[in-house]
């Protein structure tokens, strides 16, 4: 899962090879900026004298960054690693080295609180994009962003052409951004389309106009009065509540504190009692101040480069505290996802973690004697009850897969070649999870549950097996699998691939997987480990590998932990049928723990795994599992597609004949994510995300991933929301158009039919109304899903998809 958000033993030949995939962590590396409108003979022209007013920074100039611009610049490893969300992104500027390219030796961090300053940047290599301090003229011609704007007001004006982009965007892995103006002029002269937006219509020319101001008046930031005001939260006292919480003295609280960071750290936090605030949970040098502090006292991050490094040592500090810092920029929907808290849950998570025995007592306990510096949760943490740790992974598993899934890099395609398009999750419950009963597996150190070789895993394996032998040795029943007391809906998870990037959501949706995961707590550990807390994204290809390596182990253990719900002389069909081809020589590398042992599970019918769905269907209840999904029915209902379609009631109905069915060819030719705007002329259209679910014979490849397959067993599935952070394309229709469009799916045999009927509904992104489509989805993400929303990410819209 985004596992990019991450053997050391293989060929320098091997690692070129794969790494070079690998460069598809993201999007365009070479984007740096967005567009104009106006010629650009006039604005060479435009008197700079004629400036009167200098737009202010905050109000003028990051608005317009905010709906053009960020969707491909919001993120770790942007395009020449140009970060718009904030002034100080632009001002510390743009990057020569392509993050995405094949390297074996790592990087240096770009985080923007790795160093507080410009100056400091400029010494680790990055150049302005804005000029300052010459004349008005001057500062416009020398600007960087200038430049591309207006190159992009001369190439990208309505129906400009999307071919000419193929070349410049099957390249972008090997692209070297211009660090100077000069060079940068040369190579727009040479190929103009490298202008911004990258292949998206140009900003109006009242914000081209704005843009140049601006940087004419030396492109100010934002002033202190400006500062104050965004900085301010709606309530200090909420805020330092739980910074209270969060630094209680107690050594086993620090210790508490210390577990709940490392599995927390990329997620926004969201408070009730402060409405409208959105925070970042921090390691600070300064202390929280007063309560009624408003702006709250500063914070001064203790930026390490991953959440367990010791922050004393870091920072040269002899202590350090955990502030919630207010999170000022703008939501990038790709990296966001939200832990909502109430003060009501304080309370629960004290007696979560408190509220039962820990294994020690003694004044070794805790805070001061856990280890520093190392990524192996199982070790440093042993003295917090197992049982707690679980239950809080388990009551928040959205939120901590989603730091598997999203995360501060832009994109993670090789990561997520070790991912199936759908699949559900599900978790072993703690009175059944012989890693809580036995934490330690009967094994001899720790380091055995983080060692990602495969030596190590066959020990891991080895263990576990023989816990589940000698603890469950009737096997599994029903109750073994968490069902969340029935109202947490943590306990079905629905986990999407989307090519490039990952997304998960909570409860039963999008129809019957081909393959389902039930995770136990060693392996929750494991996996977040793996992909998040211990990445390095800075890291060079070799580590990245043996991630994605490790993954691919722990994918299919998950895997396997499932049939072991099932008849014992069913799951190596089933195992069989999940990964074949090549893969079938990795499973025989990957031993199936427990896979002799027996269940308590009655299934009936033609159909055990579909009997086994409904027992856990019913063990669950539908405040977990989600109302009933008509959109994608197993069992279809009595309707034609020849019939037009006069309400969303009948559409649901139609278009469920598509969806989870494998009669149609047109499932192989759709891109990853299609958002449908469904207006049935009232004034409040719908939004719809039309997704496919790709198979392929093993994941156990990533150097030839699309030879491995398997269209005849493509799917749709439609969700009622937006899905994803990456849209491929937007269509939009009136409703009594919806039956045409169901129609010409159903009739699509090749690439041209579909793509024909993505040219009569699609917006093509050289198509005049492009920005209003994607404002009016922006709105529509915000109104509808709040606090969870944020802006979508162009990257990949109307050019990469594996069948393009």
């Amino acid at each position: 899962m985004k596992a990019a958000r991450r053997i050391e033993r293989t060929t320098p030949v091997w690692c070129e090879r794969v790494m070079r995939t690998s460069a598809i962590l993201a999007a365009s590396a070479f984007l740096v900026l967005f567009t104009a409108k106006a010629p650009a003979q006039d604005r060479e022209q435009a008197p700079a004298n004629a400036v009167h007013h200098i737009p202010g920074y905050t109000d003028d100039i990051q608005p317009i960054f905010n709906k053009r611009c960020i969707a491909c610049h919001g993120c770790l490893g942007s395009p020449c690693n140009l970060k718009l969300t904030s002034f100080r992104g632009l001002d510390r500027g743009g990057f020569g080295q392509n993050p995405y390219s094949s390297h074996l030796e790592s990087y240096a961090r770009t985080d923007l609180n790795v160093v507080q300053t410009t100056e400091e940047w400029r010494a680790r290599g990055f150049y302005p994009v804005l000029s300052r301090n010459g004349s008005k003229a001057e500062n416009v011609s020398r600007s960087m962003l200038i430049q591309m704007v207006d190159a992009g007001a001369k190439h990208n004006t309505p129906g400009f052409s999307r071919k000419a982009l193929m070349p410049l965007y099957a390249k972008r892995y090997e692209h070297q951004c211009p660090a100077t103006p000069d060079v940068l002029a040369a190579r727009i002269e040479k190929n103009p389309a490298i202008g911004m937006p990258f292949g998206l219509p140009s900003l109006t020319e009242k914000e081209v106009d704005t843009l140049r101001t601006w940087v004419a008046g030396n492109a100010p930031g934002p002033t202190d009065a400006e500062r104050v005001k965004i900085e301010t939260v709606a309530n200090p006292e909420a805020v330092f509540a739980w910074e209270t919480f969060f630094n209680a003295s107690d050594k086993r609280a620090a210790l508490v504190s210390r577990y709940i960071f490392d599995h927390v750290f990329l997620a926004t936090i969201v408070l009730a009692e402060s409405p409208g605030d959105y925070f970042k949970l921090v390691r600070s040098k300064t202390p929280p101040g007063d309560p009624a502090q408003n702006p709250p006292a500063r914070v001064e991050m203790i930026d390490t480069p991953l959440p367990y490094t010791d922050p004393y040592k870091y920072a040269g500090v002899d202590r350090f505290y955990y502030r919630l810092k207010k999170i000022t920029a703008p939501r990038v929907q790709k990296n966001h996802f939200v832990w909502q808290l109430a003060d009501k849950d304080m309370a629960h998570l004290k007696s979560l973690f408190f509220d039962r025995p820990w294994p020690r007592k003694d004044a070794r306990d805790g805070h001061d004697q856990a280890p520093w510096n190392i990524g192996n949760p199982f070790k440093v943490y042993r003295e917090i009850p197992v049982e707690a740790r679980y239950r809080f992974l388990l009551e928040n598993s959205e939120l901590v897969v989603s730091g598997i899934t999203y995360g501060p890099v832009c994109l993670g395609q090789t990561a997520t070649f070790a991912i199936k398009d759908q699949f559900w999750v599900f978790f072993v419950d703690p009175k059944y999870d012989v890693s809580v009963h036995d934490p330690k597996l009967g094994l001899e150190t720790w380091e055995t549950f983080m060692d990602r070789s495969l030596l190590g895993n066959d020990a891991y394996e080895g263990a576990y097996g023989a816990a589940l032998k000698r603890l469950q040795p009737k096997g599994y029943s029903i109750d073994a699998i968490w069902n969340g007391d029935r109202k947490n809906p943590n306990a079905w998870l629905t986990v999407l691939r989307h090519e490039s990037n990952v997304s998960v959501m909570k409860g039963r949706q999008g129809g019957i997987p081909r393959t389902l995961w039930l995770m136990d707590y060693s392996g929750f550990e494991r996996i977040y480990y793996d992909t998040v807390a211990n990445f390095a994204y800075w890291s060079g290809d070799v580590p990245k590998l043996e991630t994605l390596v490790f993954f691919n182990f722990l994918r299919q253990e998950f895997e396997d932990n499932f049939l072991l719900l099932l008849p014992k002389d069913l799951r190596e069909k089933y195992r069989n049928d999940w990964t074949r081809g090549i893969g079938q020589a990795a499973l025989a590398l990957e031993p199936f723990a427990g896979a002799d042992q027996p269940t308590q599970i009655k299934t009936s019918g033609r159909d055990p795994l579909l009997g086994l769905i409904e027992a856990i269907q019913d063990h669950m209840g539908e405040t977990v599992s989600g109302p009933p999904d008509l959109l994608n029915p197993r069992v279809k209902p009595h309707v034609s597609l020849d019939r037009p379609i006069t309400s969303y009631d009948e559409w649901v109905a139609a278009a469920s004949l598509l969806t989870q069915t494998r009669a149609y060819k047109f499932p192989r030719f759709l891109p990853s994510v299609i958002l449908l705007k469904l207006d049935n002329g009232d004034g409040h259209a719908r939004v719809y995300s039309l997704i496919a679910n790709r198979v392929y014979k093993t994941q156990d490849t990533i150097l030839f991933q699309n030879g491995q397959a398997l269209p005849q067993l493509y799917t749709m599935s439609i969700y009622p929301t937006i899905v994803g952070g990456f849209p491929n394309y937007f269509m939009e229709m009136n409703l009594r158009d919806a039956a045409d469009l169901l129609r010409g799916l159903r009739d699509v045999e090749t690439l041209q039919d579909w793509n024909r009927l993505r040219d009569r509904y699609g917006i093509l992104r050289n198509n005049a109304r492009f920005w209003e489509t994607y404002d009016w989805f922006t709105g529509w993400n915000e109104k509808h899903r709040g606090v969870d929303a944020g802006y979508l990410d162009l990257s990949y819209y109307d050019l990469f998809d594996s069948v393009y």
